[in-house]
């Protein structure tokens, strides 16, 4: 019985892993095995399922409205010539592919998960690469690699005040994934260019500190600023010094500001909206006020009503079909978790994990967490009131890159490529990824500690 909930994930890696069986099919067949369960060996009860079906259905509002509205801005962005606008900025900057890059997947990949969070960066930077005619395997790989290090502060604006009581974990969780911050952009050089060379080396140290220091001052100040600061003053300094030091001499165009005003603009709002109204509800429901998917949608209709040649029939139609895969995954894995809480078997199977998964493996558990339930907020939310409070932090940096992994993630990475790579052919591209980033962060941890008690000692 304490091992019960484990048997939908296991059905799910099966069926995806084993059966080779579409993400989407996989899913669903781990639902109904979720549901089977809750009825025969749980027994459960109305309360169960209204409980169930209700906290389902909120958070398939709160990120599927995230992600829909995401699709929705991506198409229109597409076809008014934002991402080409953006493309055409990256490319007047510099001429060195590995430059462009690391400036799409690192500060600007950050900045828009620290606006709208849920993985949103992979909607956004992953076309910006196809426009700059990136390799479709880099296009697909690129926008893993980075965004890790901006997922903490979106990620842990809820669990601060819902998840962590008497915690702040945000300073901490910067720290415990410092080392990304100075590695990821030495990889995306390395993935695009091969041998980096020595004056591209220096410029990826130099913006990695600017990212470190600015987000060493702005983790004080609270989730929504965090998350954003840094990332913003990091994609100005990469502009600047890159156009400087790796300046396009063959391009006599000028800076095409127009993709960049906007998303610039939208960053801001959703900015903003956190900002101002992040604890306040619906009222007599749990619902936020806020959603970053109203930004998205506002923004996206705007760029259709502003050009009269773009359909707005069209461009539902093909955010609907990017879309729905997507949204499908999210509400199976939603529903599957919800039922697990509702009926207990969540609770009997955390309350019988090794000691050692609940202590010093509590990395680990954050990123199983995150690949099964999809994003690191329910993640942190869950596994937060089952881990000490000296474990937070271990938590909230192993969601961040289980992140990597997460269904929902291959699904729509497929989406936004068009299908030109298969689900499984994605999952093997990022799976290395993940497991190195999770070895590196065990073993940082633990010199961080060690570190910490040879102070403590002295």
């Amino acid at each position: 019985m304490a091992y019960s909930a484990l048997i939908p994930f296991a059905i799910l890696f099966i069926a995806f892993a084993g059966l080779r069986l579409p993400l989407t099919y996989s899913s669903f067949i781990s639902l109904l095995v979720t549901t089977l369960l809750s009825q025969t060996i749980f027994h459960a009860s109305p309360e169960v399922w209204n409980q169930a079906i209700g906290k389902a259905l909120q958070m398939m509002f709160e990120v599927g409205l995230i992600l829909l509205g995401a699709f929705f801005f991506l198409e229109a962005a597409k076809k008014s010539g934002v991402i080409d606008s953006l493309a055409r900025l990256v490319r007047s900057i510099s001429p060195d592919r590995a430059i462009q890059a690391v400036l799409v997947t690192f500060p600007l990949s950050l900045m828009v998960e620290g606006s709208s969070g849920f993985g949103t960066p992979l909607l956004v930077i992953a076309p910006i690469l196809l426009a700059l005619d990136f390799k479709i395997e880099l296009c697909a790989l690129l926008p893993f690699v980075s965004f890790i290090v901006g997922i903490p502060y979106g990620a842990l604006g809820t669990p601060t005040r819902l998840g962590f009581p008497g915690a702040n974990p945000t300073e901490g969780t910067f720290l415990a994934l410092t080392p990304f911050i100075f590695l990821t952009p030495i990889l995306t050089l390395t993935l695009v260019s091969g041998r980096p060379s020595g004056k591209t080396l220096v410029w990826s140290l130099c913006l990695s500190l600017v990212y470190f220091f600015s987000g060493r001052e702005f983790s004080h100040s609270g989730p929504e600023l965090s998350a954003l600061g840094p990332a913003f003053v990091t994609f100005a300094f990469g502009i600047a010094s890159a156009r400087i030091a790796f300046r396009n001499t063959n391009d006599s165009s000028g800076i095409d500001l127009k993709g960049l005003g906007i998303y610039g603009l939208l960053l801001s709002s959703m900015w903003l909206g956190k900002k101002l109204l992040m604890d306040q509800l619906i009222p007599g429901t749990a619902i936020r006020i806020f959603n970053p998917g109203y930004v998205f949608l506002i923004f996206g209709t705007l760029l259709v009503l502003l050009h009269r040649n773009l359909s707005m029939k069209r461009i539902l139609k093909d955010t609907r079909e990017r879309s729905k895969r997507t949204l499908l995954v999210l509400f199976c894995m939603t529903f599957i978790v919800q039922q697990l809480r509702a009926n207990g078997s969540l609770e009997l199977l955390t309350r019988s994990l090794p000691t050692l998964l609940l202590s010093e493996g509590t990395p680990f558990l954050g990123w199983i967490g995150s690949i099964f339930i999809g994003n690191s907020t329910m993640a942190n939310l869950l596994l937060s009131k089952v881990v000490d409070p000296v474990h937070y932090v271990q938590i909230a940096a192993g969601s961040a890159i289980g992140v990597q992994l997460s269904f929902q993630s291959v699904v729509a990475m497929k989406s936004i490529l068009h299908d030109r790579l298969s689900e499984k052919r994605i999952f093997l591209l990022i799976a290395p990824l993940s497991l190195s980033f999770l070895l590196i962060l065990w073993v940082s941890l633990k010199l961080l500690l060690g570190v910490a008690h040879l102070s403590a000692d002295s």
